[in-house]
């Protein structure tokens, strides 16, 4: 499993969890969250102007989960905010997952930490300009599902 985050300001570093953790909230603050707001976030937005966005696994919906965020003062979409059932609508789910997966195809991989090099490889290179253009749908894509009803949408 491997967590990203993107946005029009660049990318943050990815998180590789380990196959044989069971990702708790405490393991995904103290492995997942923490390194991104010490090193990524002041990168991507040393102002603090930025929302940031995760789907509502357990681990992310959890109330330590939220508590350390506000604790954090991090701008967030909270789980209640967010549209339940809605893999078409966040920028990884609809862009960036299956961008990755079709340059990875290309590629002859037989051990995991290959996968994790071509996976970082790859994720390296995604253009700028395609995330923006991702970001640029997002809003769109959420009017579209909620019109919806929260199915499945084509666009």
């Amino acid at each position: 499993m491997v967590w990203a985050a993107i946005s029009c300001r660049g990318k943050a570093t990815l998180r590789f969890i380990d196959p044989k953790s069971k990702v708790t909230a405490a393991y995904y603050i103290k492995e997942v969250l923490e390194p991104f707001i010490k090193k990524d976030l002041p990168r991507l937005y040393p102002d603090g102007d930025g929302i940031f966005h995760q789907d509502s696994t357990p681990a992310h919906a959890a109330k330590v989960t939220v508590d350390y965020l506000n604790s954090k003062k991090i701008n967030f979409i909270s789980k209640d905010q967010w549209m339940p059932n809605s893999p078409d609508a966040a920028p990884c789910d609809f862009f960036l997952w299956g961008y990755l997966k079709s340059k990875l195809r290309r590629k002859k991989i037989e051990t995991l930490q290959a996968l994790k090099n071509a996976i970082r490889t790859e994720f390296r290179k995604v253009p700028q300009e395609l995330i923006n253009r991702a970001m640029r749908a997002w809003p769109k894509r959420c009017r579209k599902i909620y019109y919806a009803k929260g199915k499945n949408i084509e666009v």
